[in-house]
């Protein structure tokens, strides 16, 4: 039995080391943790889809970044908006379940993704929440 749990521990250990995001997502929903997975800095809130996508449009107003185009689908919105700079953001929002949704935001050029900003899109994100 020993060996079965280190057998676990290890792998557990080698999943969370390489950036299984899966791992990740499950083990910070709701607990206010990133996932930053090529490019989009990931995170989960305790909070219904029309909520969640009214504190990101309330959000990207006080951070003055020009919304562009919004599509929506029944469990999923999609806003691509540009900074005053005019880089480019793409944020998608979409359900987890009927009172927790995910936030996938997305800020730079293919290569050079900026953190930093996606970070502060989501702080204030939360802060209309």
């Amino acid at each position: 039995m020993s060996r079965t749990v280190n057998a676990v521990l290890l792998l557990f250990a080698l999943m969370v080391t390489t950036g299984c995001a899966a791992l990740v997502v499950g083990a910070g929903t709701g607990a206010g943790v990133y996932t930053w997975v090529k490019g989009e800095l990931i995170r989960a809130y305790a909070s219904d889809f029309k909520h969640t996508e009214n504190a990101t449009i309330q959000a990207l107003d006080y951070l003055k970044i020009n919304i562009n185009k919004k599509t929506q689908t029944a469990s999923e919105t999609t806003i691509k908006a540009s900074q005053m700079d005019g880089t480019p953001v793409t944020i998608r929002i979409s359900t987890l379940r009927y009172d927790m949704t995910e936030v996938a935001v997305r800020c730079g050029y293919i290569g050079y993704w900026d953190r930093e900003n996606a970070e502060l899109i989501h702080a204030t994100i939360l802060k209309y929440i």
